[in-house]
């Protein structure tokens, strides 16, 4: 079921929500990213923001092997693979990486995912891997 964007959420936010659920549904329940997507995207109103959700899930997808050695090279002990922890970093790194998004926008729109999590673990994994 779709969660609504919280009023409080930064802009932008809500995309990188939804992209978390299309990266889950994909490794976790092993839908088609095509399949997952149009039930995803329709919670969110904008259509550049449902283009910019779908956009950074196919590339952490795409990249995933080369962005799971950047995770596990910045970090002492391995995150497994199903941590929430390790899906919001694949979907930080592809912004930054591939999409070319400024890190300071990825960090402000990827850590509110991880509300109650390892924030700054994730912070300071990103931040290792673009030094």
């Amino acid at each position: 079921m779709a969660r609504p964007p919280a009023t409080d959420e930064l802009p932008g936010v809500p995309a990188r929500r939804a992209a978390l659920r299309l990266l889950d549904a994909v490794l976790r329940r092993g839908d088609p990213l095509d399949q997952a997507a149009p039930p995803v995207l329709r919670a969110i109103e904008r259509g550049d923001d449902r283009a910019l959700a779908l956009a950074i899930a196919a590339e952490a997808l795409r990249w995933l092997p080369d962005l799971d050695r950047l995770i596990d090279g910045a970090t002492r002990q391995i995150l497994p693979e199903d941590a929430k922890a390790r899906s919001v970093l694949r979907l930080m790194l592809a912004q930054a990486l591939r999409l070319g998004l400024p890190p300071h926008a990825v960090i402000a729109t990827g850590l509110p995912l991880l509300s109650g999590g390892p924030r700054r673990l994730a912070h300071g994994v990103f931040s290792a891997v673009l030094r």
